[in-house]
């Protein structure tokens, strides 16, 4: 499943999440507000019955006679049912109506008559067992069996007069002035029962869920866009990725945001150029290499082949010079091989700690008769008191010579070449500065590269193959430190190198090592 499938998804999945609690909740919230108004509605029904009962009260004085003629409150009910307000006229009716109450419940129900004699007439009333206390009132909920439960008259201190009476039953009080004279309690509602109640419950459920399923349909089409631009970016950047695997590191992506896709758009721009560089330096390498190589084994086959064909003698100085492109051969391998063990991390370093002040001032004494030889001066620059590094030896003392040589190579005589050794806290810092001639500045940031040589003053006529400063830069990464070129204030090159002084706990740990050894 691709990236933008499971981006689409997830977008339509969060939104059916999202939609789904609100669902919940607006329908948890509407339930309890339509019990809450089922029961408000059923109260103010039954306000109704409370004034007329208050009414009976005012003019009985009591509920005793409801309780012992239970005809008088099937009436108030049936009355209240129709939101009548009982009067003494009323009273008066069904004192003449009470007086035959007592004789229905002993009459044997008549013979249903033949269907054809009574077509169209509702059978007769006496044949009716007496209706429930509240039935009328209680089937306005609808005609489920469950409500039975009767209308309950309480007295003032809520002790039942008739019907049963719980403590979460709702209540209304029977107020004669601004006395409380009884109470009618109820179940309270704990789901639509009604039959209207419970069709517009379904209906609003309904109308939810197809407002719901809109919007998620709805909200498909913007997702699907959305996706669509979040993944193009990454598709842009997947299919450059694929051009560098082949080998095309020309290609670039186009970074149009600032954001993390942005980022990393930039990121692979950056690698694609890297490539290119390392693409570009791997050839120039082979090329260098080649021509290193390829130079003095040229000369020297020339030098014998001129031998062969009488031209020129195999005396001392033939074999002389051809000794001499031997040398030039085998050190331009040598290097090589160090070059390339120092790329692979072959090159193998005994740290210990060195007095490097004194490493620099044998290393220049052994190359001052070397650099008078040719015309050019070796002064130098120490700090007073010993700095101590924890490096490779033997590495240092290679690193110096080849900074060394490689001032001495490439200053005119006569010259001059001075060596600086700052001491500070935490590092010290070498400072090699050299007469004419100078570097250009755009080749200044390249010195250290494999191969590379200054195609004008310092080009192969004056010796070396340009690996010399590469080892140094090998060397000074793996003591952790710095090396930079720059123009000198005296006409020619200033190579400026940082290394980190030894802390005392690596001196205390050499000279214990030391002791016990």
């Amino acid at each position: 499943m691709s990236l933008f499938i499971r981006l689409w998804l997830s977008f339509l999945i969060t939104l059916g999440m999202v939609l789904l609690l609100l669902y919940g909740a607006v329908q948890w919230s509407f339930d309890n507000g339509m019990i809450r108004y089922i029961n408000q509605r059923e109260a103010a029904t039954y306000k109704t019955l409370t004034d007329n009962l208050a009414n009976f009260h005012q003019w009985k004085g009591d509920f005793s006679q409801l309780r012992s003629e239970p005809f008088y409150w099937r009436k108030l009910l049936t009355l209240s049912q129709r939101t009548e307000t009982f009067t003494q006229s009323h009273l008066s009716d069904w004192k003449i109506e009470a007086l035959f109450e007592p004789l229905k419940p002993h009459r044997p129900p008549p013979r249903r008559p033949p269907p054809e004699r009574n077509a169209g007439h509702p059978p007769p009333e006496q044949g009716h067992p007496p209706p429930r206390i509240g039935d009328d009132l209680h089937n306005r909920r609808g005609n489920n069996p469950k409500n039975g439960m009767r209308i309950s008259l309480l007295a003032d201190d809520l002790s039942p007069v008739i019907g049963p009476y719980k403590k979460d039953f709702d209540t209304l009080p029977i107020k004669v002035g601004n006395t409380v004279v009884g109470h009618i309690a109820w179940p309270p509602s704990k789901v639509p029962e009604a039959s209207y109640d419970i069709a517009f419950v379904e209906s609003q459920k309904h109308a939810f869920l197809l407002l719901a399923s809109i919007a998620l349909i709805l909200g498909a089409v913007p997702a699907f866009f959305f996706s669509r631009v979040f993944t193009s970016p990454i598709n842009r950047i997947a299919a450059t990725t694929k051009r560098l695997v082949k080998g095309e590191y020309q290609t670039r992506t186009a970074v149009e945001s600032t954001d993390e896709i942005g980022q990393l758009a930039l990121d692979i721009n950056t690698l694609a150029t890297t490539l290119d560089a390392n693409e570009k330096a791997r050839g120039e390498w082979f090329a260098n290499t080649a021509h290193e190589l390829r130079t003095p084994l040229s000369i020297i086959k020339g030098e014998f082949e001129a031998i062969i064909d009488g031209i020129r003698p195999a005396n001392k100085n033939t074999l002389a010079s051809i000794e001499e492109e031997v040398a030039h051969l085998q050190t331009l391998i040598e290097d090589l091989y160090t070059l390339s063990n120092a790329d692979i991390g072959a090159f193998r370093y005994n740290m210990t700690l060195c007095n490097f002040r004194n490493l620099v001032a044998d290393t220049v004494a052994r190359y001052r008769p070397i650099a008078a030889d040719k015309g050019i001066s070796l002064s130098t620059s120490f700090c007073s008191t010993p700095v101590y590094v924890m490096g490779d030896e033997t590495r240092l003392q290679q690193l110096l010579e080849n900074l060394l040589k490689n001032s001495e190579k490439y200053t005119d005589a006569p010259g001059e070449i001075v060596v600086t050794l700052l001491c500070e806290a935490s590092s010290v810092i070498l400072t090699i500065d050299d007469t004419a001639p100078s570097v250009p500045d755009d080749a200044l940031p390249r010195l250290f590269e494999k191969l590379y040589r200054v195609e004008t003053s310092r080009n192969r006529k004056t010796g070396g193959a340009g690996l010399g400063l590469a080892i140094v830069k090998k060397i000074v990464d793996a003591h952790n430190g710095t090396i930079a070129a720059q123009r000198s204030n005296k006409g020619g090159l200033r190579v400026t190198m940082t290394l980190e002084v030894a802390s005392p706990s690596e001196k205390a740990d050499e000279t214990a090592s030391q002791g016990k050894a």
